[in-house]
């Protein structure tokens, strides 16, 4: 079994334009011992199973990098894709889609992923703007409700979806043999995480999941977050705490009758500033937990 999985340089991508995207290094490999390896992409980290059974991957990130990530796959796991696991519909987990599907990927994803991407249910990208339609090559041929197994490469692969917290339509994938969990977007490790509102995420829902993820790994499992490096279930664990701090000082400010730019100008989040980053800053991430509290 092989794992690939892009790191946390591909993440500032988020608000580059098609024409820069175009323009960024191609994806790089490190081998991290015990048959796992890591993609320097750029968007979400990607996971890749290669063994006798076929390819299975989690993730394809952005168009523009959908052919290196395909060469790059081709290259280390000595075929293409045969089937794929989107963890969500974000456009830097699953705007590959159509380059990989045409490259003979099954598409697999929670029903709400599907729904989004075909504009069944319309959305609001992380912009601000309705989300574009994917087109139908893109779209999963299988979904699910609650998850689904994989037997494949003499592994089992368990996809689970979890209740609201990224969004509507997250799933975690499990090796179980060799104990590595991908997460999605769900663990964004060592910075403030994307909650997206506007596609049916939860910031109460976020950090229930992240804990019930915390109860079900043990110290030796291998995290893959959505964005970061691989972790560790301290890692995680530094992660809940960070998160817990700064919903309850945002909560408090709401209990105090604080309005939004008055709980912003306080900083409440000031003790977790490190965690900001180019598409998470500060005073953003206090305007999420503000918003998906006061719900």
């Amino acid at each position: 079994m092989k794992l690939l999985l892009s790191s946390i340089s591909g993440i500032a991508v988020l608000l580059l334009a098609p024409a820069a995207l175009a323009q960024l290094p191609a994806p790089k490999t490190v081998d991290l011992g015990g048959g796992l390896h890591v993609i320097h992409g750029q968007g979400g980290n990607i996971g890749v199973s290669a063994g006798p059974d076929g390819v299975f991957v989690i993730d394809d990130q952005y168009p523009n990098s959908a052919a290196a990530n395909l060469a790059k796959i081709q290259e280390i796991a000595g075929a293409g894709p045969r089937y794929l696991v989107n963890t969500h519909w974000h456009g830097d987990h699953a705007g590959g889609n159509a380059t990989f599907a045409s490259a003979g990927a099954m598409i697999f994803a929670h029903e709400n992923v599907r729904k989004r991407l075909s504009g069944e249910v319309p959305s609001i990208g992380l912009d601000g703007k309705p989300a574009a339609i994917s087109p139908e090559v893109a779209w999963p041929v299988l979904t699910f409700t609650q998850g689904v197994d994989f037997h494949v490469n003499d592994e089992t692969i368990r996809v689970k979806h979890v209740s609201a917290s990224h969004t509507d339509g997250d799933a975690m994938v499990w090796f179980v043999e060799p104990n590595v969990l991908h997460m999605g977007d769900v663990f964004f490790n060592g910075i403030f995480p994307v909650i997206d509102l506007g596609s049916g995420g939860s910031v109460r829902g976020y950090l229930a999941v992240m804990k019930e993820t915390y109860a079900q790994v043990n110290d030796a499992t291998r995290i893959i977050p959505g964005h970061g490096e691989v972790a560790t279930k301290a890692d995680l664990a530094r992660q809940i705490a960070m998160l817990e701090g700064a919903i309850a000082a945002v909560d408090a400010r709401i209990k105090a009758g604080d309005t939004l730019e008055k709980t912003i100008a306080a900083r409440p989040l000031k003790p977790w500033s490190a965690f900001a980053w180019s598409f998470i800053s500060e005073d953003s991430f206090t305007r999420t937990l503000y918003n998906g509290l006061k719900k």
